[in-house]
């Protein structure tokens, strides 16, 4: 089916369902559902060089949409990528990695405070086996000390096959050792205090599939509730997970109930009308609930 098929269906659907509503309030109401439907979110992939930040970008989004060396790191300016599903498209920011020259990490930090403002969430890849992370935490604080929201920054240790002891990772299972897993958790903890993370610290490998599952889920929980639906369509099939889709559908209500609030605000109330609305909003929302994948 169609996207311009599945506008129609939606279109119409909401508005028999607001047909109660004054005026024009259906079509305005309708318009802005449509707009938040296709709302194009802008994501960052900031830290350390080598951190696996743009590996880790190509396995959570399909199709994958960064270039990667594995020998020195390919992003030297704000590389824009765009990743397209029928008539949706999502943005993303790969920035130069830090803590490579003095020089470029002035250079580096001034892009990050230009852009930081301008991003639906800024995933920070800090590398699991790392033993400092100074550099990572100069440049967040900087960015925090201009105005970047903490609430913006979702953390995340990459490489988690090469936590100590490396060699006992399992090939076979993808999964870290007992020793690994101590390790990593240890780390993860370390993360959340430093950084005083707002979202959950997750230790992930791109190469090995590890953790992208509850990585995915953490990710759409963190974006604003605008972003969610838009980017979960953009996520690889096998991490939409149901817990991805019922945080991206429950956000979007909530989006589509504001919208709701915003337009009836204007009618002038009675205390029979309010409970019209309240009736006429909860039937809204479970048509926009209903209706959800159809639009994503």
């Amino acid at each position: 089916m169609s996207d311009s098929t599945n506008t129609g269906q939606v279109s119409d659907a909401l508005k028999q369902s607001l047909s109660c509503l004054p005026g024009g309030l259906p079509d305005v109401i309708v318009e802005r559902i449509l707009r938040c439907v296709h709302y194009e979110p802008v994501i960052g992939i900031m830290g350390k060089s080598g951190a696996g930040k743009s590996s880790l970008c190509n396995t959570l989004f399909s199709p994958p949409p960064a270039i990667v060396d594995a020998v020195r790191g390919c992003t030297r300016r704000v590389n824009r990528y765009h990743v397209r599903c029928g008539s949706h498209t999502l943005h993303i920011a790969d920035f130069p990695g830090i803590a490579e020259t003095p020089e470029l990490d002035r250079q580096y930090r001034r892009l990050y405070r230009a852009w930081s403002s301008k991003l639906d969430l800024i995933v920070w890849g800090l590398k699991a086996d790392e033993r400092a992370w100074k550099d990572d935490l100069r440049c967040y604080r900087e960015l925090l000390n201009a105005g970047a929201e903490p609430e913006r920054f979702l953390f995340v240790l990459t490489q988690a096959d090469k936590m100590e002891p490396c060699r006992e990772w399992n090939n076979s299972n993808h999964q870290p050792s007992a020793n690994q897993s101590e390790n990593l958790a240890t780390k993860t903890e370390l993360a959340m205090m430093l950084f005083a993370a707002v979202h959950p610290v997750i230790a992930v490998s791109a190469t090995e599939k590890y953790n992208l599952e509850l990585w995915a889920e953490a990710l759409i929980q963190a974006l604003p509730v605008k972003s969610c639906s838009a980017v979960s369509l953009h996520l690889n099939s096998g991490l939409r997970t149901e817990r991805v889709q019922k945080t991206a559908r429950e956000g979007f209500v909530s989006v589509a109930g504001t919208i709701f609030d915003e337009a009836a605000s204007v009618v002038q109330t009675s205390g029979k009308l309010v409970r019209q609305l309240q009736r006429l909003r909860q039937r809204f929302l479970s048509a926009v609930h209903v209706i959800w994948h159809l639009l994503f």
